[in-house]
């Protein structure tokens, strides 16, 4: 199941109208689909795609961290996109739309642990994450909001399949879900205070560190160095 509230337009979309045959395509083809078809890389608009799925439990329970960060996004002037899922399967259509959108930020909320990713029903490798969204990264910035994740292995993973994205922040240790509502919505809303139209790599550390200072929660951040074609770590 995907439900979409891309809040901006205040327009609700369920899955079928996304998944389509999903099912009954072969996972190597549905990840070679979207990435066919697509507005050239490099023309972007400073908005975030939020893309979250949580376990039964948070859903019963409304722990929506993405939701809340949309309307708070909202709030600060943006047009965010929101999408929810619940299984791995449904991934490649909404990278589709996420690069259909040209958005340049993409915040992904999620359980995670040092070497998996979490979905409602299922669960996929770092390397499986990595090859759903390969190509999709190019100058683009990924926030990941999913316990543990913050570690070289997951930005090698990453990175190693979107040649020339821009960074990757995530939590190195576990992290509350009010805690994490309260940082992405103090970051986001800090950065575009700052900046309505980009994001530097300088002020996304500036910013993380103080939050890291407030929060008892360690991020990882990795800044891609175009000129010496290097990833540049600060844990």
């Amino acid at each position: 199941m995907i439900v979409g509230f891309d809040i901006a337009a205040t327009s609700l979309r369920f899955g079928k109208r996304f998944i389509h045959n999903a099912h009954d395509m072969p996972e190597s083809k549905k990840i070679e689909a979207i990435h066919t078809d697509f507005p050239p890389n490099q023309h972007t608009v400073p908005e975030v795609f939020i893309i979250e799925s949580l376990d039964a439990k948070d859903e019963k329970a409304k722990r929506y961290e993405g939701r809340l960060l949309s309307e708070m996004l909202i709030l600060a002037g943006k047009s965010p996109k929101y999408y929810y899922f619940q299984s791995k399967s449904e991934l490649p259509h909404l990278i589709a739309l996420f690069r259909l959108s040209q958005y340049r930020y993409l915040h992904f909320s999620a359980h995670a642990n040092n070497d998996t990713i979490g979905t409602t029903n299922d669960s996929m490798t770092y390397d499986e994450f990595a090859d759903f969204f390969k190509s999709s990264l190019r100058l683009r910035r990924l926030f990941m909001s999913a316990c543990e994740v913050g570690n070289e292995d997951f930005v090698k993973a990453v990175s190693s399949k979107n040649k020339g994205m821009h960074s990757i922040v995530a939590p190195k240790d576990t992290i509350r879900f009010d805690h994490a509502a309260a940082i992405w919505s103090a970051f986001y809303v800090s950065m575009f205070t700052e900046n309505q139209n980009a994001m530097k790599s300088r002020e996304i550390a500036k910013r993380i560190d103080a939050l890291n200072a407030l929060f008892p929660v360690d991020f990882y951040q990795a800044f891609y160095n175009s000129k010496q074609d290097i990833w540049e770590f600060k844990d």
